[in-house]
């Protein structure tokens, strides 16, 4: 969760990554895992790091906060596209609970969209969270490992990773998040001068190599508490100086060679996120990204009604090819490398200008997607709905592929290839939503890739 103040110019980020059980042992995990999908649970933090936003900024008492939506699952609700595909799409996982399967395939049929479910478990959950406080939540239905691991867990101390950029201030999370990698994105790609006189095709070959070399850059980064040299790391990456030599890296004319920007590991990235934007008249900007990993984390559905993540998955194990990086090794108690990336923007001096707020889904693609969106906003000047509606890029390292989303030009297509690109057209790369002020004049709009997202407009 990232936080930032308007009047005074202060940013905060709560951080609630999920972190390695004290009782974790790598070599077991990459054994069993497939079997025992209980190994790829991290301790819990969301509901620590909820209940710290409430304490620091809440104006509402806790308990009634919590019956807004404890009283919705009470209630019940539609089942949504997205859900009803994300089932249909682990309908035949084996290893999934009874619980799980009861409640998203009763009878092993999966819920279509627009079928009406109640969820009365997750309501007295939410009702025993708002009576009861957090704790109640680290002592209930978990493995005991899990809960004496929550137990100790505390939340850390994160700093902002920030950078000026055309005239505006862009924040993002620091390590273990890969906020600087999207420093060093738009840092690379400022130095080219781009603008509306610029043909469109060399832009999209800059991009394209950008952001090949960040990507890669990503894939050094950790948890700062457990190495304190990735935060030297990530300081060096966000320096202008580093951008300058990495420009330098990028041919003009042809595509960089397949091992060029090898990643120092493959990130099994869950594509899986939620997100909530919000800006509102009281001069806060909230933006919050949160993901179990994969659709349904490790597919354990707790008797109160929890899904319990599958976390672990972030973390680079050891492979056959020797490329794994340290720094982002499986270790008690550390937390995985991250590619949740809040966003916020604002105006680089004084209050009067434009402000954004941007989330995305889809792993390592969120930081390709964030990266063009801001391109489209803060150096083109587009509007933020049709900053979201262009078609986007994201190179996959470890095939070399360069994928594009169905929106996507076949003309741009063609020209990428000329380039030596190995273009592939998938349907969705990431999801990214966003809110944006200007004045007192306050948008929310969504992807219009996604069939269930909202957003709202405030005047």
């Amino acid at each position: 969760m990232l936080v930032h103040d308007i009047r005074k110019n202060e940013s905060r980020v709560i951080d609630f990554r999920e972190t390695a059980p004290f009782s974790i042992q790598e070599e077991g995990l990459r054994k069993a895992w497939e079997t025992k999908p209980g190994l790829l649970v991290g301790v819990p933090g969301m509901v620590k790091g909820l209940h710290e936003a409430h304490r620091s900024y809440g104006r509402l008492p806790w308990r009634q906060l919590l019956s807004f939506a404890a009283d919705v699952a009470e209630d019940g609700f539609n089942v949504t596209h997205d859900l009803a595909m994300a089932i249909e799409e682990v309908r035949h996982q084996h290893n999934y609970s009874e619980k799980f399967r009861k409640t998203f395939l009763p009878d092993g049929q999966p819920l279509l969209p627009g079928t009406f479910m109640k969820r009365p478990d997750l309501a007295a959950l939410l009702n025993l969270l708002g009576s009861k406080g957090v704790s109640v939540f680290y002592s209930g239905n978990m493995t005991e490992e899990i809960i004496s691991e929550a137990k100790r867990m505390t939340l850390g101390k994160y700093s902002i990773a920030s950078e000026q950029t055309a005239g505006h201030l862009v924040l993002s999370p620091s390590p273990p998040h890969v906020g600087p990698a999207l420093i060093t994105a738009l840092n690379i790609l400022e130095g080219f001068n781009i603008t509306s006189q610029v043909a469109r095709e060399n832009i999209l070959h800059w991009m394209a190599e950008t952001l090949k070399i960040v990507l890669a850059l990503a894939s050094t980064l950790g948890d700062p508490f457990y190495d304190a040299s990735v935060s030297h790391t990530a300081e060096e990456m966000m320096g202008q100086s580093t951008a300058n030599l990495l420009r330098q890296l990028i041919n003009d004319s042809q595509s960089s060679a397949p091992d060029h920007h090898a990643p120092q590991f493959s990130v099994e990235s869950g594509p899986s996120a939620s997100q909530v934007l919000v800006m509102g008249p009281d001069d806060y900007i909230v933006a919050i990204v949160s993901s179990l990993n994969r659709p349904f984390g490790s597919g354990i559905m707790t008797s109160s009604g929890i899904l319990l993540n599958s976390q672990m998955l972030d973390f680079s194990w050891v492979n056959n090819t020797g490329n794994h990086s340290l720094r982002n090794f499986i270790q008690p108690g550390k937390r995985p490398l991250s590619f949740l990336l809040p966003t916020v923007v604002r105006p680089s001096e004084g209050m009067c200008g434009t402000y954004l707020c941007l989330g995305a889904n889809g792993g390592d693609k969120a930081l390709s997607s964030i990266t063009q969106v801001l391109v489209n906003v803060l150096t083109y000047n587009k509007n933020l709905s049709e900053s979201l509606s262009l078609g986007r890029l994201h190179p996959h390292l470890q095939s070399n592929v360069l994928e594009v989303d169905s929106e996507f030009s076949e003309e741009d297509i063609k020209y990428l290839r000329t380039q030596g690109q190995d273009v592939e057209r998938v349907g969705v790369l990431s999801l990214v939503h966003g809110a944006r002020r200007t004045n007192n004049f306050i948008i929310g709009v969504k992807d219009p890739r996604s069939m269930d997202a909202e957003g709202a407009t405030i005047l």
